[in-house]
């Protein structure tokens, strides 16, 4: 399986998808601030795999933050927060993600703050391994609805580099063929930062 998004003990790594298809490079990103880079920079795309992205940029900067406070801590995920929200503001799942990262730290206000930045990071991977186990679920509820030797034709950007691993759109694909239902797919995949060469 494909792991564009991936937690490694005190970073977040994502597969760059502006090198694609051409290299396949993994970038290391230590602090929150790398992350809204990244997404700004469409280092990371589509909607759900920003959402997951976000997620761990709340978990960095919790982790940055020399806050010895709770309130000193909550305003610099604050800031975080704020900035990541702005890198893409069509993003549902941005703003989804980041409002339940928030919750998540008031939720936890009253443990140690070493106790609470660990929860972050977990509830930051539950979203990954949440997304993933919908879009497999999706796929094969959308699996039963294919018939035989069935052609599909997929548009923009639906497949695991969109989301935390598996696909929405192309997750049904993947289903179905693993039932060898699929015929043909024509895969109409966007790539806004792939320049055509002379």
């Amino acid at each position: 399986m494909i792991r564009p998004i991936r937690w490694a003990g005190d970073r977040l790594i994502l597969l760059d998808q502006t090198r694609l298809p051409r290299e396949e490079i993994e970038r290391a990103l230590p602090r929150w601030q790398d992350v809204m880079e990244a997404i700004r920079t469409l280092v990371v795309r589509g909607a759900p795999a920003i959402g997951v992205t976000a997620a761990f940029g709340v978990a960095l900067a919790a982790r940055q933050s020399p806050a010895t406070t709770f309130d000193e801590l909550l305003a610099d995920l604050e800031v975080a927060i704020k900035g990541l929200a702005a890198t893409r503001p069509t993003a549902v799942n941005l703003f989804w993600a980041l409002e339940r990262m928030r919750r998540v730290a008031l939720a936890a206000r009253d443990l140690p703050l070493a106790e609470l930045r660990v929860r972050l990071v977990a509830e930051a991977q539950a979203i990954l391994d949440e997304d993933v186990a919908a879009n497999r679920a999706l796929g094969d509820h959308g699996a039963a609805l294919v018939p035989p030797g069935a052609r599909i034709l997929t548009h923009c950007n639906a497949g695991a580099l969109a989301t935390a691993g598996y696909g929405t759109a192309l997750g049904v694909v993947r289903s179905a063929h693993a039932q060898s239902k699929v015929a043909l797919v024509w895969v109409d995949e966007t790539r806004p930062s792939c320049r055509a060469r002379a």
